[in-house]
């Protein structure tokens, strides 16, 4: 969540730039660049990481995993509604929808009829419909009326020719991809409307360097607007933003278009910094000095609990007080210490909730390796590094997740009140369970799908 808001920030930041400062200089191939790069920049810096020399205020924190408690889900065929999976189907059928709609676009422009013909050295399509003149990739489409006298208007052929030249279909298929896979990032249609008409300033420029009278060319333009038929994806010559060209036809180079390049040179380094993914030096001094008090009290607890609620112990529960307090004997000392060599002391060791009036006889899922495999690898996993340290706080999140009947670990959720702790307990759960098949849970016998919680709290000292 936090890279997709980077994104949209960075995009609408540098688009914004562009609009203030660069749109109505006649600076059009500088323009484009900065439009395709901004584009390219905006979806790439979020994932890049810079490590600083600098290390961290020595604030000290302490990692506490707490005993999980793991839920049977006896109703495999029935699923606990999840919001998630609701937005993932939202998104999906969005982009589906539009994936769907520039491939048939795609192929509507490709089936025109007409005669196919190479004029000048270049491929052309005389369509049998009165079509206004447009260009997409390698071919330029035009009606027959467009051909007279076995000539096409030279400014119209230039016009569409430079497009083609400057391969700028390549542009509009990029930001058609971006809006395909990203179409909740709003900044992308102003980047298309931004790049449209940039490309037919370049085109324009293209015919009035070749000397041709600017009022004749503009009255052409003017006539092409009654034409009937416009493709997306295309640049038709009679561009709906036509006032904005015949300003453009008959603007001067400013004298500050220098200036407002070099603007942007700042503007993307500022970016970069905002946006860029920081990571600082390790700490060492207090990487030995942390001890997991906070574990025992933990396992103390939960054996005081399990103890007081059943004074009648079965020697079932018996073994689970023996189980905790062998685990507290064997753990009280164990110190993880992650990449970021901040101490990571944990205290689970998974629990199975049994039902003493369900005489059914179940198994819970295991992780390869056991419990404490999955405890070493979360811990180490976590990048504390991310997390904020300014507001001094308790930091909670409880891991939501569901082994099923093939030992694959699905729907893994986290609530807490700190997203960026839960993003990260997220992702550092995930990829302890990377190409790792578990043994699932089995109901006499039988593998069933087993749901379970893992809560995970990190405290500052």
């Amino acid at each position: 969540m936090i890279f997709i808001l980077k994104i949209i920030l960075c995009s609408s930041l540098l688009i914004a730039v562009y609009y203030l400062f660069m749109q109505k200089e006649k600076m059009y191939a500088f323009n484009r660049f900065y439009l395709i790069f901004s584009l390219l920049f905006s979806y790439t810096v979020p994932f890049i990481s810079i490590k600083s020399e600098t290390p961290k205020p020595s604030n000290r924190f302490q990692t506490t995993i707490e005993a999980t408690q793991d839920v049977l889900d006896l109703s495999s065929g029935q699923e606990s509604f999840n919001p998630i999976n609701l937005i993932w189907i939202i998104y999906g059928t969005v982009t589906l929808v539009l994936l769907t709609k520039t491939i048939f676009t795609i192929l509507k422009i490709k089936k025109i009829k007409g005669e196919k013909i190479i004029y000048k050295n270049q491929a052309v399509v005389l369509a049998d419909e009165n079509i206004s003149p447009f260009s997409f990739c390698n071919t330029i489409y035009l009606g027959k009326n467009h051909l007279i006298n076995n000539q096409i208007d030279p400014r119209i052929f230039l016009h569409e020719k430079s497009h083609i030249d400057q391969k700028h279909s390549i542009d509009l298929l990029f930001i058609e991809i971006l809006k395909i896979f990203t179409w909740f990032n709003p900044s992308l249609y102003f980047y298309k409307k931004a790049v449209v008409i940039n490309h037919e300033f370049l085109a324009d420029e293209s015919v009035i360097k070749k000397k041709f009278n600017i009022k004749d060319y503009q009255h052409l333009i003017l006539d092409e607007i009654i034409s009937q038929k416009n493709y997306d994806l295309t640049h038709t010559f009679n561009f709906n933003n036509t006032k904005k060209r015949f300003i453009m036809m008959n603007t001067k180079k400013s004298k500050l278009t220098n200036f407002k390049k070099a603007i942007s040179f700042p503007v993307l380094l500022l970016a970069f910094g905002l946006f860029v993914q920081k990571t600082h030096a390790e700490n060492r001094e207090n990487a030995t000095d942390l001890i997991p008090e906070v574990s025992e009290k933990i396992f103390e607890n939960k054996v005081e609990n399990l103890t007081e609620k059943k004074k009648e112990s079965s020697p079932e529960k018996n073994s689970i007080v023996k189980e905790l307090k062998d685990n507290l004997a064997n753990k009280s000392q164990d110190t993880i210490r992650p990449n970021n060599e901040r101490s990571t002391s944990t205290s689970s060791e998974i629990m199975q909730n049994k039902n003493d009036s369900n005489s059914e006889e179940t198994t819970i899922a295991q992780y390869p390796g056991g419990p404490n495999e999955l405890r070493n690898k979360v811990a180490k996993l976590f990048d504390g590094s991310k997390m904020n340290e300014k507001n001094q706080k308790t930091m909670r999140t409880e891991i939501n997740y569901i082994v099923d009947e093939t030992g694959k670990v699905i729907d893994i959720t986290a609530t807490g009140n700190d997203e960026v702790f839960s993003t990260e307990a997220v992702s550092a759960f995930k990829k302890a369970n990377e190409n790792i098949v578990w043994k699932p849970a089995e109901k006499d016998g039988k593998p069933v799908r087993y749901q379970m919680k893992l809560p995970l709290t990190m405290s500052f000292q």
